[in-house]
């Protein structure tokens, strides 16, 4: 068994800590596991806003266990195992992995310092109050719709590419970004005994499951009517856009959209079909509108997709 204690203050200072309790070398901010060992990589990096990050993407022959001491002056630990976990670093955890196991996480830590210049004081007692609550991380949870794409962005990116460190980057905002939304956003609604809310929220769930599956459905031609989503639901059309947008992180149409938008990137890659068909397929009739749009949501034009095959 691989057993590794430590407190965690930075990220990239975690990988040369890792790097040395295993005899290993870190180049260019990145672990490589060789072949006795394991497979894949660790890599880790500080981001000018003034916090770090780690992408793991890896699989050992011998059990990992991660041992997370206290650490003062507290920080926060965002990972993704997918579904997204907050920690602080004034509690110890454990972790571990058996052999085998492939182990896909992105983490961001926010040091103390980072959070008091850029955390409102009374959010920042909201979530270390959060993590006091949440100690023990999901297990076997799927990732939320609204990660998932950045996620697998940065599982993808292209490491030889020039604008891997901007891409990388960016993506990392942008979970952190969503994730505190999300925060503050469900936080609003909390009521003062948080009985109610936690009633009402998954009262809402229910409601909003079947909305879910119509706006999933892969054989959707065109985005149906608030009115008829209202209904549904059993909600005015603007409790229905203010839960929805506070349950899942986005509008109604954007996750519409988004969904079609992932549907089309995965027929794509399968090189099955060409971008005329899949533009046609998910609802498209302008094939430089289903461009724009792809290129919107990924960052390339799904043209280059089939390039890539």
């Amino acid at each position: 068994m691989i057993q590794f204690s430590y407190q965690l203050h930075d990220l990239r200072h975690w990988l040369t800590e890792f790097s040395t309790h295993l005899q290993l070398p870190v180049k260019g901010n990145c672990l490589e596991f060789p072949e006795h060992l394991g497979e894949g990589m660790i890599h880790a990096a500080h981001l000018p806003a003034g916090f770090s990050y780690v992408i793991m993407n890896f699989t050992l022959k011998d059990d990992l266990f991660l041992f997370r001491r206290e650490s003062a002056p507290r920080g926060l630990c965002l990972f993704f195992n997918p579904a997204p976990f907050l920690s602080s670093t004034a509690r110890r955890q454990e972790v571990d992995f058996p052999k085998n196991t492939l182990v896909k996480r992105i983490g961001l830590f926010f040091p103390d310092e980072f959070l008091h210049r850029h955390v409102r004081k009374d959010i920042l007692g909201d979530l270390f109050r959060f993590t006091d609550s949440h100690c023990v991380p999901p297990s076997r949870t799927p990732v939320p719709f609204e990660y998932r794409s950045i996620i697998d962005d940065i599982h993808s990116v292209d490491p030889k590419s020039v604008l891997t460190r901007l891409i990388l980057h960016n993506r990392i905002l942008l979970l952190a970004e969503k994730f505190l939304s999300s925060f503050l956003t469900k936080a609003s609604y909390s009521l003062p005994d948080g009985k109610a809310w936690i009633k009402g929220k998954e009262k809402d769930l229910d409601a909003l499951k079947s909305v879910v599956q119509i706006l999933s459905d892969t054989q959707l031609s065109k985005f149906p009517s608030i009115e008829s989503l209202s209904r549904t639901a059993m909600m005015s059309s603007t409790k229905l856009k203010t839960r929805f947008k506070q349950i899942y992180g986005m509008k109604l149409y954007e996750f519409y959209n988004r969904n079609r938008l992932e549907q089309a990137r995965e027929m794509l890659r399968t090189g099955d079909f060409s971008v005329k068909e899949v533009g046609t397929n998910i609802g498209f009739s302008n094939l430089s509108n289903f461009a724009k749009a792809f290129k919107k949501e990924f960052g390339i034009l799904p043209k280059e997709v089939l390039k890539n095959k």
